[in-house]
Formats: C-alpha cells, sequence, structure tokens
C-alpha cells in the first residue's frame, strides 16, 4: 500500500486574505410560489420569528392583503443566462457526475457590467433522507451546496482552469423566514421570480463575493415545499496542480472513477461498532461508532480525478448517528427510511456550524464518527423539542480530525400525531 501523507486543507497556503462578513394580487385559485413565500413570510412576522415557528414543517399559505399604497417594483439589474455543465463548467469543475447534482443552471449576470455574480438552478434528491424528515436530506443539501458554490466560483474566476474550491467554514440556517434573503435576490433579477414559480424541484440561488485567488465567500438559499435551507461558508481556491502536489492521487484504474453506478442513490447505515455512553441522570447522551475503510467507488465524482469521500457523505453518517443517539437519548424510534412519507418520528437540522479540516482518501483507513446530543429546548422527548448536537470525524490511522460541528436538530413527529395535536 502507499504511502500516504496526510496535510490539512489549511496548511496549502500560509496566508489567506481574510473574507469578509457573511453576508400582483393572485387569484384566490392559484397561489404561485413566489406569493406563497412572500406571504409566508409576512405570516410570521420576520424580525420576531421564535424558534417554535422556525421548527414548524409546513409553510402557511395565507395570501397577503393587496397593499392599498403603491411601491416601485425592485430594479431589475441583473439577468439569467442558460449553461451547461458538459459544455460550460465541466472543464473547470473539481467535482464530475455522479456527484454533481444541479439541473436547468442559470448563471446570474450583472446587467450593468457583464459580470458573473453567482448561479440559479434546481436540485436533484437521491439519497435517502435517512433518519430525517422533510424533501431534501441534509446529505443532498450541503452536496449540492458544495456544487453551485464551486461552479458559481469557476464562471467568476478569470482563470479559465480547473481549480478546487474546499470549504473552509460554513453555517446552515434552515428557517422559513430565510426565504426574505431569496425573495430580495430573485426581485433583482429579469425572469427571477419565474424561475421559482415554473420550478418543480428544490430551487438554489448562490451569490458569490469576495473572490481572491486564494479564498471567496458565498451565501445561498435553497427553496423547498416546506422551508428554506440559508448557508453561508468560506472557501479555499486551489488550482489543480497544487492540489495534486500537495495530495498525490492514489494509483487506481481510470475506469473505476467513472461507474456506471451511482453510490449516492443506495447511501445506507455503514457505521458498525457503536457504543454508547451516556451521564448517571440520561441528561446527554454520547454515541460513537466507526466507519470501515472507503472505497474508490465511494467518491465516484469527487473529485475530479482524485477519488476523495465528499464532507457530504461523512455528514450523511453522522446524521444517522445522530439519530441513534437521539433515539436512545429520548426512547422515541427514529427509524432510517428510504423516503420521508410522515408516518415516522424523524429529525429536521434548525442550524449547524462546521468546520471541515482535513481530507479523507480511499483505502486509508476508517473513520471514527462521534455524536454527544442533549436536549435543549422542550420536554424530552415530546414533538417538536430541539436537541443540539456536537458532531466529528476522525481518522483512525492518523487521528487527524476530518470536521468538527455543532447543531440543532428539533424531533418531528408523524403527520398524523401532529394533526392531532395541531402543530
Amino acid at each position: 500500500m502507499m504511502t500516504y501523507t496526510f496535510i490539512s486543507i489549511a496548511a496549502v497556503f500560509s496566508v489567506l486574505s481574510a473574507p469578509s462578513e457573511a453576508f400582483s394580487h393572485s387569484s384566490p385559485l392559484k397561489v404561485s410560489a413566489t406569493q406563497r413565500l412572500k406571504s409566508d413570510l409576512m405570516y410570521r412576522k420576520i424580525s420576531q420569528i421564535d424558534e417554535k415557528e422556525a421548527a414548524s414543517t409546513v409553510l402557511p399559505t395565507a395570501i397577503a392583503e393587496p397593499n392599498t399604497v403603491k411601491v416601485a417594483a425592485p430594479k431589475k439589474t441583473k439577468h439569467l443566462m442558460k449553461i451547461d455543465f458538459k459544455k460550460d463548467l465541466s472543464k473547470y469543475l473539481d467535482v464530475t457526475l455522479p456527484y454533481y447534482s444541479l439541473e436547468n443552471e442559470n448563471a446570474i449576470v450583472d446587467g450593468t457590467t457583464g459580470e458573473y455574480r453567482g448561479i440559479i438552478c434546481t436540485v436533484k434528491n437521491e439519497a435517502p433522507i435517512g433518519r430525517e424528515i422533510g424533501e431534501i436530506s441534509f446529505f443532498d443539501y450541503l452536496r449540492a451546496a458544495g456544487c453551485i458554490s464551486s461552479a458559481a466560483a469557476a464562471l467568476i474566476n478569470p482563470a479559465k482552469k480547473r481549480y478546487h474550491y474546499p470549504s473552509e467554514e460554513y453555517s446552515v440556517d434552515v428557517n422559513p423566514a430565510r426565504g426574505k434573503w431569496l425573495i430580495e435576490e430573485l426581485s433583482s433579477i429579469v425572469n427571477g421570480e419565474a424561475f421559482l414559480e415554473k420550478a418543480s424541484d428544490p430551487v438554489f440561488l448562490v451569490m458569490c463575493a469576495n473572490m481572491s485567488k486564494r479564498s471567496g465567500t458565498f451565501c445561498g438559499a435553497l427553496k423547498t415545499n416546506d422551508t428554506v435551507w440559508y448557508i453561508t461558508a468560506k472557501f479555499y481556491i486551489i488550482s489543480a496542480p497544487l492540489f495534486k502536489r500537495k495530495f498525490p492521487p492514489l494509483s487506481t484504474p481510470s475506469s473505476s472513477l467513472y461507474t456506471s453506478t451511482n453510490p449516492y442513490e443506495s447511501l445506507s447505515s455503514k457505521v458498525q461498532s457503536i457504543k454508547t455512553y451516556s451521564s448517571f441522570d440520561k441528561d446527554w447522551v454520547c454515541v460513537e461508532g466507526t466507519l470501515p475503510q472507503v472505497t474508490f467507488e465511494d467518491c465516484s465524482g469527487h473529485f475530479h480525478d482524485n477519488p476523495c469521500l465528499a464532507h457530504s457523505v461523512m455528514i450523511f453518517h453522522s446524521c444517522d448517528l445522530l439519530g441513534t443517539a437521539i433515539e436512545k437519548l429520548t426512547g422515541v424510534h427514529i427509524p432510517f427510511k428510504k423516503s420521508d412519507f410522515g408516518k415516522d418520528y424523524g429529525l429536521r437540522p434548525m442550524s449547524f456550524d462546521c468546520t471541515p479540516q482535513t481530507l479523507h482518501f480511499p483505502n486509508t483507513g476508517g473513520l471514527k464518527f462521534q455524536v454527544k446530543a442533549y436536549c435543549s429546548s422542550g420536554e424530552m422527548g415530546k414533538p417538536k423539542s430541539i436537541y443540539t448536537v456536537e458532531v466529528s470525524a476522525i481518522q483512525d490511522d492518523t487521528e487527524l480530525v476530518c470536521f468538527k460541528a455543532t447543531g440543532r436538530f428539533v424531533l418531528i413527529p408523524p403527520v398524523a400525531l401532529a394533526s392531532s395535536l395541531r402543530l
């Protein structure tokens, strides 16, 4: 086996530029997606929304009363330009199919300067929902966030060569009130609101900022049927040749990089040797387990020609273990499932702050996942109770930390129970 030296992502550059701080009345018979989102925000009184409202799984559909005062329509300063993955992006991105999960991609172009500002697209929802609930899994969300931010950065980057755009840190807020940012961005784009209204799949919009030769930031929002996922992140910009010097690919037949199967459609619960610890009065639970050594096929499409386990896949296994931890803590059965039909209890992320630190390559040992969970709001095990979690993944062989994160997850009951309790 080839000896492999692991280097943290941050060590690739000794100095990084400091990123700045993140960032008409319709017929009652038919309500457009944009109007529904606007009325949702008005209903929830964005500035005063509390955690209980943020955890809601269904957006209200009341139509806002027409304003009697005429307000000037927002100025459309940007427009959309259709782009194609194979023609416009594949030569410059660090990811490829089947990991790449975007569809209907449109570049957001500044109407005055002609410069690219971001991307809007729809998102594939392929992976099992696992122990979560809702329209999209945390894995598919982070997978799409990585793809769309890299695609936007590649368009904006004046150097038309292949680059890697690994994340330095990111924060996720799952909250219907975040739709305000999405509405503001769409209102400044010609046909922006129409794109949202016509889409049948989740819509993701990302804007990049503070791009330098070595780093950048982005913020974005994904709109599903029942909530809005908002993300801000800082990322590195590393040329493909420099990346290969720091992380030389392990020798492997090229055919294994582009298998016809899609491993992300069949992700499953693979963490083994699970151990559970708890306090004497069981007010917190800690669960740890090991993911066996990953293969090249587990990394298909990530990266372009240098297989590496995607961070989103690590989060998938963390969420699986997290579900086990909260199940042990509460005594509530939270099953692993292919899709969410509203028949079982499940978890939904409310917030998640993560710092990726080390890349993990195939055939280099296993990963140890650790989760600590405790009830931070509501009554333990009851619907809408909220759990704060601490999550990490550490390489077995080197003991290097792949990522550390903290977050909050809400326990959502089955639809029938939620209806009877009028939640």
